[in-house]
């Protein structure tokens, strides 16, 4: 398929028969068949179409999603990342993710197309709001654990050179990139009379601070490396329960994961939630504690102890992430108007706190 075909419910079905894929239904039981005039488009953009199907056995209607990464001149390594994940991952995140059916790679060899279990995501199922940070952490922690440190080295083959690791020499670099490149917006953000007056309190500490960089907090990575989602957000986190009091959760579109910190994860779920949900400001520490005890305490149980405070760790790695990545974003998209820098005041007061209380200056 080239980047100009269009995919529609005609192509589907015709492409389905050729690559044999409804024979892959036969899972569900003899007599299951797909009910193709129900087929719904629920995404499509340049990079993939994702559709809802319907199964039919004993009388019953399964939905199955359908995701199709569409063919690129040149691949994103995201979406290589994802593709694998599939693939081959699936063998130890399934019991994290939905249920794969079935993966196959189109006639031109570039494609996949994978049939997995459909799972409702979050975001606009439930009013979100920090309580339910409870019924998220104890999955987490059980997807952490079971590849952290030493337990990953026996998956590592699986895995091979397609998964990022935070210290490879490719990620150490890309970070020397980011950390020059911050610098170069921050200096940029203070020629905009838009943005001058936004970032001038801030700007000697974090030059100075980014002057430093690229590489901050070791303790973060010495304490903990495993398998991380990278982007979690309500949008990216599926239940088919919401309406009990504990969610089988499972998560999806990992085109983020990645080998390095857990609390990264953790910097998504809580820090990055409540950067944008300004309305819990005065809550934010005694939410931020009560979850990172809980992630603590559910690590313990799969036999991660953290030798650093659990709360401090928490915050080395919020303002790691912020100085890293998460303020090069912002200030880029700030300059360049490709995107609305809706978190960069938070993060810039968040330097000041976190970069205090973690005595950077």
């Amino acid at each position: 398929m080239s980047r100009t075909c269009r995919i529609d419910k005609r192509f589907i079905r015709r492409t389905c028969r050729k690559m044999g894929f409804p024979k892959s239904f036969k899972s569900f039981g003899a007599e299951a068949r797909w009910v193709h005039q129900t087929m719904e488009c629920l995404k499509d953009s340049y990079k993939s179409s994702i559709w809802k199907l319907e199964i039919e056995h004993d009388q019953k209607r399964v939905p199955v999603i359908l995701k199709i990464s569409k063919a690129l001149k040149k691949d994103r390594p995201e979406s290589t990342v994802e593709k694998n994940i599939y693939r081959k991952g699936k063998k130890v995140l399934q019991p994290f993710m939905p249920l794969v059916y079935k993966t196959k790679r189109n006639m031109n060899g570039r494609d996949l197309w994978v049939f997995m279990e459909y799972i409702e995501p979050l975001k606009g199922r439930v009013q979100y709001n920090p309580d339910h940070f409870d019924k998220i952490i104890p999955t987490l922690a059980k997807l952490h654990s079971s590849t952290m440190n030493e337990r990953f080295i026996q998956y590592e083959g699986l895995f091979g050179d397609w998964l990022p690791r935070y210290n490879s020499k490719v990620m150490r670099q890309e970070r020397k990139n980011i950390n020059k490149l911050t610098l170069f917006y921050l200096d940029e953000a203070m020629k905009n009379h838009k943005l001058k007056d936004m970032i001038n309190p801030y700007y000697s500490l974090v030059k100075g601070l980014l002057q430093r960089g690229p590489d901050y907090f070791p303790e973060v990575v010495h304490e903990g490396c495993c398998i991380i989602h990278g982007d979690l957000h309500t949008a990216n986190i599926a239940t088919n329960n919401v309406k009990e009091k504990s969610w089988k959760i499972k998560f999806i579109d990992w085109e983020g994961a990645k080998y390095a910190p857990c609390w990264f994860d953790l910097v998504n779920l809580i820090g990055v939630f409540l950067a944008y949900r300004r309305e819990w400001g005065d809550q934010e520490e005694d939410i931020t504690r009560r979850c990172v005890q809980l992630y603590s305490n559910e690590m313990r149980k799969h036999g991660v102890i953290f030798n650093t405070d659990p709360l401090k760790l928490y915050r080395m790695a919020f303002a790691k992430r912020i100085l890293e990545k998460g303020l090069y974003l912002q200030l880029n998209w700030a300059v360049t108007g490709k995107k609305e820098a809706k978190l960069l005041p938070a993060y810039l007061e968040k330097i000041k706190v976190l970069g205090k209380n973690l005595e950077l200056y």
